[in-house]
């Protein structure tokens, strides 16, 4: 899946969805594009989380891909690396 623009707290119904489908059966990986992201604050960084949380409970590795600028920073400064896979 990809993301872009800037997300915010308004994009958490389109989350629900995300998470709701990783419950159905389906590939044992998902890899999430941040390439096209503006920007993400720490309510999205939380939407993250839940995702790959979601996941993780069905078996599921997530990889965050394409993160750069702020997007980048954030994961870094959150640490959010250490929990979640991170590549370029």
């Amino acid at each position: 899946m990809a993301l872009r623009g800037s997300l915010n707290f308004n994009d958490h119904e389109a989350f629900r969805d995300i998470v709701a489908k990783l419950n159905e059966p389906g590939p044992s990986t998902c890899s999430v594009n941040l390439g096209g992201l503006d920007g993400i604050d720490s309510a999205e960084l939380g939407l993250l989380m839940l995702i790959n949380d979601s996941a993780k409970e069905q078996g599921i590795s997530v990889t965050l891909r394409g993160a750069k600028d702020q997007v980048k920073r954030m994961l870094e400064l959150t640490k959010i690396t250490e929990v979640i896979t991170v590549a370029d």
